[in-house]
């Protein structure tokens, strides 16, 4: 099939549909409708950042990208004859049914209210004073704003705009149940592991960008920020750990890569693993999960610290997201950069990273930074 099939098919409306693209390691994915045959090639999952909910979509459909080419799988339930025919039939209606480019309008969407009202900073000194005593070393503090819009927001067009402008350097995903839609671009891999090895990576540390800004100013600047430094390296010293606990020696590079993203410059390490034969990759998932980036350090008490602290669930906010196929390898990201839309409404979440020497003020424009980035890239 030629590759804007799989445009077509992504935008194709679905009750339940989980689409995951990162252009850097040559990964895209679409699984569409459920299907109850555990033959399936491809299983798509999504846990929330509680890890009290997950979500495993056995599709009826499986499309591949690789390259110029789009491979289709037809999934069957028990008892269920397809012929081809009927395939034909059924994937061109499926084809069909995705809107043309440009037809939808995304409408204008009021500013957004903070959910919980003006908590952040009272509650953000509050766990840096604990960081200062010593109870904590890191927690990663999120917020979350939603807005109304008088007319249903469409996917399909923001789905194109994160496609356009970050396919670079995230993952691009989204997933359609129950009548929401978490989507986003995400600049974390959680974890992937084929042919034997495990790739995962430490990001965190940041700076804002800007039009016009010095790229290689920004980035110096940012490799000598002793604060932004030393929460980089808990991460890769977490991840590290972890792996070493499950047998597996992480090796990784002594000094950060920049990612330079349109609003924000990230530090991230890679960090790659010799798997062991048996490991599957829903091994590795809830032992890398949550990492530093996205909890804190230690973990069980940044948790617990940010289930009581933030006046909203996460959901799938800074959970993993991702695909497995039956040899047990798979790609999962993390659900950061995000949005979730409801019909009329849409809510973002954004978070930031509290260590030794934070202040609230800095780590609440940073927040907003990121908010101001998706919504500039949903409305232009």
């Amino acid at each position: 099939m030629p590759p804007d099939f799989f445009t077509r098919l992504a935008c194709s409306p679905c009750s339940e549909k989980f689409i995951i693209k990162n252009k850097l390691r040559n990964i895209a994915e679409i699984g569409i409708g459920h299907c109850g045959n555990a033959d399936s090639d491809k299983i798509f999952h999504a846990r929330s950042f509680d890890n009290g909910e997950h979500f495993s979509l056995k599709p009826k459909w499986e499309i591949t990208r690789r390259e110029n080419k789009v491979f289709v799988r037809r999934n069957l339930d028990e008892d269920e004859a397809c012929s081809p025919e009927n395939f034909a039939r059924e994937l061109d209606a499926l084809i069909a049914s995705a809107p043309e480019a440009g037809s939808e309008k995304v409408p204008h969407i009021p500013v957004p209210q903070e959910v919980g009202g003006e908590w952040y900073r009272p509650a953000a000194q509050a766990l840096i004073d604990e960081i200062h005593a010593g109870n904590l070393k890191k927690i990663v503090l999120a917020r979350s704003i939603r807005s109304r819009a008088e007319k249903p927001i469409p996917v399909a067009p923001i789905l194109g705009k994160l496609h356009e402008r970050f396919e670079k350097n995230c993952t691009i995903f989204s997933l359609s149940r129950n009548g929401k839609t978490f989507l986003g671009a995400s600049p974390e891999t959680l974890v992937r592991l084929q042919n034997g090895i495990v790739e995962t990576e430490a990001l965190a540390g940041s700076i804002p960008n800007f039009p016009g800004a010095d790229i290689a100013a920004l980035s110096g600047q940012l490799l000598g920020d002793d604060k932004e430094r030393r929460e980089h390296r808990a991460v890769i010293d977490f991840i590290a750990e972890k792996l070493r606990r499950m047998g597996l020696n992480a090796e990784f590079p002594e000094t950060p890569e920049i990612v330079v993203l349109p609003n924000i410059l990230h530090l991230r390490t890679p960090i790659h693993a010799r798997a062991n034969p048996d490991i599957h990759i829903l091994d590795l998932v809830p032992e890398l999960h949550p990492t530093p980036a996205m909890c804190g350090v230690p973990a069980e008490t940044a948790r617990q610290k940010i289930l009581t602290t933030e006046p909203f669930p996460r959901g799938n906010f800074a959970g993993p997201l991702g695909f497995y196929n039956s040899a047990g390898e798979g790609f999962f990201a993390v659900g950061i950069r995000c949005a979730e839309i409801s019909a009329c409404e849409i809510r973002l979440f954004a978070g930031s990273g509290l260590v030794a020497g934070s202040t609230p003020d800095r780590e609440f424009a940073e927040i907003d930074s990121k908010f101001s980035a998706v919504l500039a890239h949903i409305q232009s």
